[in-house]
């Protein structure tokens, strides 16, 4: 798998945080550099976005279709949590043992 845009270094090995479901379609990350707030097709918005150091979290709202945290790492490990359906969730993702939160964003599925 190729780093997001704008990624440098090492090629990055995705782990994943909990099991999830397989995509059916392509992968689409939506970077959140800054503390920026996320938009992606199935998030219609997220707040409340919060970076600990080595890991972060915001509260997301899913208005259709299936979406789930991504997260890159300051050793470049990616983390994905699980792809979850409409409603409210809070998302995130913990680098802890991988360094600091490098990247954040929201990946569909």
């Amino acid at each position: 798998m190729a780093a997001p845009e704008g990624a440098t270094g090492p090629t990055s090995s995705v782990t994943t945080a909990e099991p999830m479901q397989s995509s059916a379609g392509s992968v689409r990350i939506v970077k959140g550099d800054g503390g920026e707030v996320p938009s992606i097709k199935h998030v219609n918005y997220c707040n409340n976005f919060v970076n600990y150091g080595t890991r972060w979290a915001a509260n997301c709202n899913v208005d259709s279709g299936r979406s789930g945290a991504w997260t890159q790492c300051s050793d470049f490990t990616e983390i994905r949590g699980p792809l979850v359906g409409r409603g409210y969730w809070q998302f995130g993702g913990n680098c802890s043992g991988h360094g600091t939160v490098r990247d954040w964003g929201v990946y569909s599925g």
